[in-house]
């Protein structure tokens, strides 16, 4: 039996990057089902009875080493490992992990990460450093992969895409979000419903304020408007300090979903505005039309992948230009979803890629 360990920012409660363990689990069992899969995890209990594979303590030094010993591969990713934003040392763990498998001798897969924002000149040097001594690298864009370059990784760095966008919508089912939904007084058959997915981000109050009023817009325009958290209980908060800004109704769901819950709850809404990136991908995958508001150049890069060139930024949001673009995205609605049916089996097929990689390098028939 070939062993897998997986490294990623796993067992945080972030339905975003629960929802890449859960795609990137069922790709390695699509490939082969016998193959067992242990999963470092900040709750290593959790995260074993979720997806029904082992799990150990990531910050538990022998717990790593030893899992990583008795392994046949190290996958490292998919997410946003590799990056010096959110914190400056974050990037060394996971360069880390990386480390200690070669020097135990393993091979290592680098799983649709999406690269960068490294700014440190350090950071930038350790993981051309590392990543150069890797035996696969893919990654989730185009702009990873220049990231990359540039930082002076010479190994050959496969474009594929955000293991999420392997997931069909067909997939996903209806039932479990509408209840969901109804748990929190929100009427499916009355009205459409906007969900929105935020995340706090170091800019002025007024991006935020812009954001509550043209919630209330929407609202008055009939809108159901549902805040949907992604990184519990985090998006919460965020969530809350925006709605304090509101004079409308609104609705905010306040569980810790799983990666499934939460797909199902995209799958019920009509239309979403979001922050996080994999509120949007989830949107993708669930064929529902949605506006991005950028706080992280991963999230223009998502919309380049699907030809969409207008993002709202953050650092300089306007109450008028978000109703204009959701009015905008909502009435050509068709052709959006147009847009979803070209790209996505490009973006499922490319998703696959990394885990047909694993299977070679497993040496799995």
């Amino acid at each position: 039996m070939k062993k897998i360990v997986l490294s990623g920012y796993y067992g945080f409660n972030n339905a975003g990057d629960e929802a890449v363990l859960y795609a990137i689990i069922n790709s390695l069992k699509k490939q082969d089902e016998k193959i067992e899969i242990t999963v470092l995890s900040n709750n290593p209990e959790q995260t074993a009875k979720q997806y029904n594979v082992k799990a150990v303590n990531r910050w538990k030094i022998g717990e790593i080493f030893n899992a990583v010993k008795n392994s046949n591969l190290l996958i490292s990713g998919g997410g946003s490992l590799l990056q010096d934003v959110t914190s400056k040392n974050g990037i060394l763990y996971y360069l880390g992990v990386i480390f200690i498998a070669k020097l135990l001798r393993k091979p290592v897969l680098i799983y649709s990460q999406g690269i960068g924002p490294v700014n440190s000149k350090r950071n930038r040097l350790l993981t051309a450093f590392v990543l150069n001594r890797v035996n696969c690298i893919t990654v989730r864009d185009s702009g990873s992969k220049k990231d990359l370059e540039e930082m002076g990784v010479k190994k050959e760095i496969i474009v594929a895409a955000d293991p999420v966008l392997g997931i069909s919508s067909d997939e996903i089912k209806i039932e479990k979000g509408r209840e969901l939904l109804e748990r929190v007084n929100v009427n499916i058959n009355e009205g459409k419903i906007m969900g929105i997915s935020i995340r706090s981000w170091k800019t002025s109050q007024d991006n935020f304020i812009a954001l509550a009023k043209a919630c209330d817009s929407l609202a008055l325009q009939g809108w159901q408007v549902v805040f949907i958290p992604m990184h519990f209980p985090e998006d919460i908060q965020a969530s809350r300090e925006v709605a304090k800004h509101m004079k409308e109704k609104y609705f905010l769901l306040k569980e810790n979903y799983t990666p499934a819950e939460a797909l199902t709850i995209y799958k019920n809404v009509d239309m979403v505005m979001g922050m996080r990136l994999h509120s949007l991908i989830m949107a993708a995958v669930a064929e529902k039309p949605f506006v991005a508001v950028s706080y992280d150049p991963k999230v223009n890069r998502f919309m380049e992948l699907l030809g969409i060139n207008r993002v709202l930024d953050i650092k300089d949001i306007k109450h008028q230009e978000i109703l204009d673009l959701v009015q905008n995205t909502w009435e050509n609605r068709d052709e959006f979803f147009n847009i979803l049916c070209d790209r996505l089996p490009q973006l499922r097929e490319k998703a696959l890629i990394p885990a047909r990689k694993a299977k070679e390098l497993l040496g799995i028939r």
